[in-house]
């Protein structure tokens, strides 16, 4: 979902749009992961962490935290993380994007997603009843190469003009 944004920007800030789309895509079960924490916070797969509310507040945050690094003397390790103004909303834009790719490919399965947890227990699919397909099925296999194929064409129609 990121390839689109980094097209156009430079390889820097393209690779970063790239890396915050992949770490966009893994949070909602990242999240599930660090819900096991026992009390207060006790989150389900595809619970809260897989609904509209959290990624835009999850996006939020992300943008907050690259415009206090914008600037920023902060040095962990010696190295400078001062993050680029221009690599803000793009790094932000597709972080979201990864979080909402995410959770449309999990609404693409047979349970589905709750997008408006924790505010409302309705339930949402991508595709009709017939399509639908376990997160382990042959279906969930040939998306993901799908999916891996439309990023390598991307990487590739993004590298050529620079390249030849």
């Amino acid at each position: 979902m990121a390839v689109p944004i980094a097209a156009s920007l430079s390889p820097g800030i393209a690779a970063g749009c790239l890396w915050w789309g992949i770490v966009g895509g893994g949070f909602p079960d990242w999240l599930d992961l660090r819900s096991d924490l026992r009390k207060p916070l006790r989150l389900r797969h595809r619970g809260a962490s897989h609904g509209l509310f959290v990624a835009v507040l999850a996006a939020v945050t992300v943008y907050c935290v690259l415009v206090l690094l914008t600037g920023s003397t902060f040095a962990p390790f010696g190295a400078s993380l001062n993050v680029p103004s221009a690599a803000v909303w793009p790094w932000t834009l597709s972080f979201l994007l990864g979080v909402l790719s995410h959770l449309v490919s999990d609404a693409c399965t047979i349970s589905g997603i709750r997008p408006l947890l924790p505010f409302s227990r309705f339930q949402f699919w991508t595709l009709p009843r017939f399509l639908r397909c376990r997160h382990d099925g042959y279906l969930d296999r040939i998306l993901r190469v799908g999916g891996l194929a439309i990023i390598a064409v991307g990487v590739v129609a993004y590298l050529a003009p620079r390249i030849i």
